[in-house]
């Protein structure tokens, strides 16, 4: 069987950007940038045909001319960013709306590159920002690194997201939402596509299956017939070739990538282990028994090796060092919360984001009734605050991301679009 080729470079940033579109909840305007400009926008492209599902979304080219974007608006109408800003023109002239997607318009950069001080550097960008999050819109700006007055723009918007292994030097208090690394296509795989397409037909498995079955019949007819072959003595005996074995080794699991590489040093990386059960019943059961008081609980889903089976853990707690865990831990115990002979702490840096809440007024109101929705669903999420004063939901806590594969599977069958992070900020 014929394995399915790589998938062109844009397609793969696209889907990245679908999955990271979670990161992006609760923000309305973010400036994408690269070291790889098609990169950006076919990221930006991605994230916007996730989020168009329930809230307006709109690209826009900072850069000039980037393909992605202006085959996505699919029109001759050169006017974009860079004549709104010269003429005065409003956004709204020149947005267009890409064919077939509702909630989707595209920016394209215009007559000339807006990549200009007097552009980027404008104090309009706080307006149009305001305007986006009036509406719970989202704008996605695409930017090069190396823009002039990129710091003045990022000052006035949500954040910014990587797209590669860059940093922001010019721009050192840009708030960093997310990064995404750079996708690669194994060599392997691409190598066994080059050489089935060269492999000449008569020469495939299929057909080499098929004439050793149909030699093995036509002998057997033969032999079998009135008047056919006699019998050969033992000296005479015909060797038929060893049937082909299917050598194709099986299907590697997908890669876990980690969204912010940058974050490990600094991850809040230690929580407590309640226990360790293999029913969710248990673990359930368990996690209703901590209650409010506890922080950060949250359960586990970490499979066991190559096999089915699993552990469902139960964590409570995200700390900077071991000593914060070991003080909530001795905490639970006096409490009689946890037996005086169960419950561990844990370095569990990695965890899965599922929502975030920017900052803004009764953030924590509003970060609670996430997490109560989230509850109402069957979903365990706690609360991080980030140093900006916005929140970020994860769900479990684990210590080498090929352990949250599982989690996040069971995630995204729940309707979720979770999100690998080393996790950060501070419990509530």
């Amino acid at each position: 069987m014929k394995p399915e080729p790589p998938l062109p470079t844009g397609e793969l940033y696209e889907r990245l950007g679908r999955q990271t579109s979670i990161a992006l909840r609760g923000y309305s305007t973010v400036i994408v940038v690269s070291d790889n400009p098609t990169a950006a926008a076919q990221v930006a492209i991605g994230l916007a045909r996730s989020e168009a599902s329930h809230r307006r979304v709109v690209v826009g080219d900072l850069i000039g001319d980037l393909e992605p974007i202006r085959a996505t608006a699919s029109t001759d109408d050169s006017h974009g960013i860079y004549d709104s800003f010269v003429f005065g023109t409003s956004l709204e002239r020149v947005m267009r709306e890409v064919p077939g997607a509702e909630n989707f318009s595209i920016l394209t950069s215009g007559t000339e590159s807006p990549a200009l001080p007097e552009i980027l550097g404008s104090h309009r960008w706080r307006r149009i920002a305001s305007d986006f999050a009036e509406t719970d819109a989202l704008l996605l700006l695409v930017a090069s690194p190396q823009a002039p007055a990129l710091d003045k723009l990022a000052a006035q918007v949500d954040g910014v997201l990587l797209v590669g292994d860059l940093a922001l030097e010019n721009v050192p208090d840009a708030v960093l939402l997310a990064r995404i690394p750079h996708p690669q296509v194994a060599p392997e795989t691409a190598a066994a596509e080059e050489k089935i397409v060269a492999e000449p037909w008569w020469r495939s498995r299929g057909v080499t299956l098929a004439t050793l079955a149909v030699l093995i019949l036509a002998f057997a007819i033969v032999m079998l017939r009135p008047g056919g072959i006699a019998r050969r003595s033992t000296a005479d005996t015909v060797m038929l070739p060893e049937p082909v074995r299917d050598t194709t080794p099986p299907p590697r699991k997908p890669e876990m990538v980690v969204a912010n590489p940058a974050d490990s040093t600094t991850a809040t990386a230690y929580s407590v282990e309640i226990v360790s059960t293999n029913t969710q019943e248990g673990a359930n059961f368990t996690l209703r028994g901590l209650g409010a008081m506890t922080p950060a609980a949250t359960i586990s889903l970490v499979p066991i090796g190559e096999t089915e089976a699993i552990w469902y853990k139960v964590h409570a707690g995200a700390f900077g060092d071991s000593a914060q865990a070991a003080r909530l831990l001795r905490s639970l115990r006096r409490r009689q919360i946890v037996p005086d002979t169960e419950g561990i702490v844990v370095r569990t840096p990695l965890a899965l984001r599922v929502d975030s809440v920017p900052s803004q007024a009764a953030v924590t109101q509003r970060t609670r009734a996430k997490i109560d929705s989230f509850t109402a669903r069957g979903v365990a999420v706690y609360a991080l605050t980030q140093r900006d004063g916005s929140a970020r939901l994860y769900a479990g806590a684990f210590e080498r991301p090929e352990q949250a594969s599982l989690a996040a599977t069971a995630l995204r069958v729940a309707g979720l679009t979770p999100i690998l992070e080393y996790r950060t900020g501070r419990v509530q």
